[in-house]
């Protein structure tokens, strides 16, 4: 089922089935081709549940509440209320606006998820994959200028991340672990160092080795058994590193509640 948006151009209303706006020709960015490539579409609520978590969505600070009815401003929802299933949206000034309310979960989730997608896409985040290739029309010329524009952007962006990468390359060219002697095991990462008791040793804690020519002491990035201790990399602190890592990388870091339009019944 076609989600709708507004022109970005024009203001007119377009499907996300429609690859150009209907009233100005203008190409339409939340445009998503019907193939293969929306390969799992959520059926009941648990499946949503399930979808959100594997993508890492922060529902609440997106204001979407999978299973609960939520009643507070501004909230997108849905719940299960007997053998009815109701969709919902809490405008800005706390009112309510029913968008489905029956028997039929498959619809009502359907429902909801049209419009997760569409706020998504409205942020440039494409959970469902980004459309293929659309073209801007040529009868637009604020269009190609758009699209001049974000391709500046885009290879600024692009440029930011390639240093980003080296520099992280650079940060982390000496990872690995160190033994400075036979009874403490070390490991750097970054700029930051663990040590761990190599006779038996299971727990690795932050510390400084004070050494100033650390690099002749290197015995490598894979652990070995023969050096005691622990593998660093089964470690509760690697495990939190990890989690910053993948958390600070999330699409939906920037996500704004602001922008969507609380007014509106849906």
């Amino acid at each position: 089922m076609a989600s709708t948006s507004k022109c970005e151009f024009c203001g007119g209303t377009v499907g996300s089935d429609e690859q150009n706006c209907p009233h100005c020709g203008a190409s339409n960015p939340n445009y998503v081709v019907d193939t293969p490539r929306q390969i799992f579409l959520p059926k009941t609520i648990d499946e949503l549940k399930e979808y959100c978590a594997e993508r890492g969505m922060p529902l609440l600070r997106m204001r979407f509440f999978i299973g609960e009815d939520f009643r507070e401003p501004r909230a997108f929802g849905i719940f299960r209320d007997g053998d009815q299933f109701v969709v919902y949206k809490n405008k800005s000034d706390g009112s309510r606006a029913i968008r489905y309310q029956g028997p039929d979960e498959a619809y009502a989730v359907n429902e909801l998820f049209q419009k997760l997608l569409s706020e998504c896409h409205n942020r440039g985040i494409y959970p469902d994959g980004k459309p293929d290739g659309v073209t801007r029309s040529a009868s637009s010329g604020r269009g190609s200028k758009k699209n001049r524009t974000f391709l500046l952007a885009m290879l600024f962006i692009l440029g930011i991340v390639l240093f980003a990468s080296i520099w992280s390359c650079s940060k982390h060219a000496n990872d690995g672990y160190y033994r400075f002697s036979d009874s403490i095991l070390w490991y750097r990462y970054g700029n930051d160092w663990y040590y761990t008791d190599s006779d038996g040793g299971t727990s690795w804690y932050s510390g400084d080795p004070d050494v100033s020519d650390y690099k002749d002491y290197y015995a490598g990035d894979d652990y070995d058994s023969d050096w005691g201790g622990s593998n660093f990399r089964d470690s509760a602190q690697w495990e939190s590193i990890q989690s910053d890592n993948s958390s600070s990388s999330s699409d939906y870091d920037s996500w704004d509640s602001g922008g969507t339009d609380w007014d509106s019944d849906w």
